[in-house]
């Protein structure tokens, strides 16, 4: 056997097998980051809805509590770029599953609080595959708390003016 022939194999070898080994393990460390963002995601939508079971009706920090934010602060979560408050919807339900319009207004009528977080898109990252695609809607429903309202007169971020 002529070694001269042969001398570039290895790197041939290690160019093709190489290849699909970096492709496999970015794949992989791309299916984590998607798991991730997808449990982050179905956390935020239940606590969006647990935190607006307990606050007033349509209370400004629900979705920043949410977001795993700070209740007085704005913008993108700082947790998953992209995500902003207005990904994130939050509707009063009657007892037969209706949205109540006014729901400050026909207060004693809210049966169920439901929060649907949609529309974030989430960006793969593995090379020679670049897409970016929207996820599916995150929902919770849980049944009506106190919505704010408690006997020593304090809301769920302080007292209640």
């Amino acid at each position: 056997m002529n070694i001269s022939k042969q001398s570039g194999l290895h790197t041939v070898e290690f160019a093709i097998v190489g290849a699909m080994f970096f492709i496999l393990l970015f794949a992989s460390i791309e299916f984590g980051r998607l798991m991730f963002v997808w449990n982050t995601l179905d956390e935020m939508s239940r606590r969006a809805a647990r935190v607006a079971v307990v606050c007033p009706i349509e209370h400004s920090a629900i979705r920043r509590v949410a977001m795993f934010d700070e209740p007085g602060s704005s913008g993108e979560s700082p947790i998953l770029k992209g995500l902003m408050e207005s990904h994130i919807s939050i509707d009063y339900l009657t007892s037969t599953g209706g949205v109540m319009a006014d729901p400050a207004g026909n207060y004693l009528d809210i049966a169920f609080i439901r929060s649907e977080l949609s529309g974030f898109e989430h960006q793969l990252i593995i090379p020679f595959f670049f897409r970016t695609f929207e996820l599916p809607p995150f929902v919770t429903v849980l049944p009506r708390e106190s919505l704010g309202v408690s006997p020593e007169g304090t809301g769920c971020f302080g007292t209640i003016s």
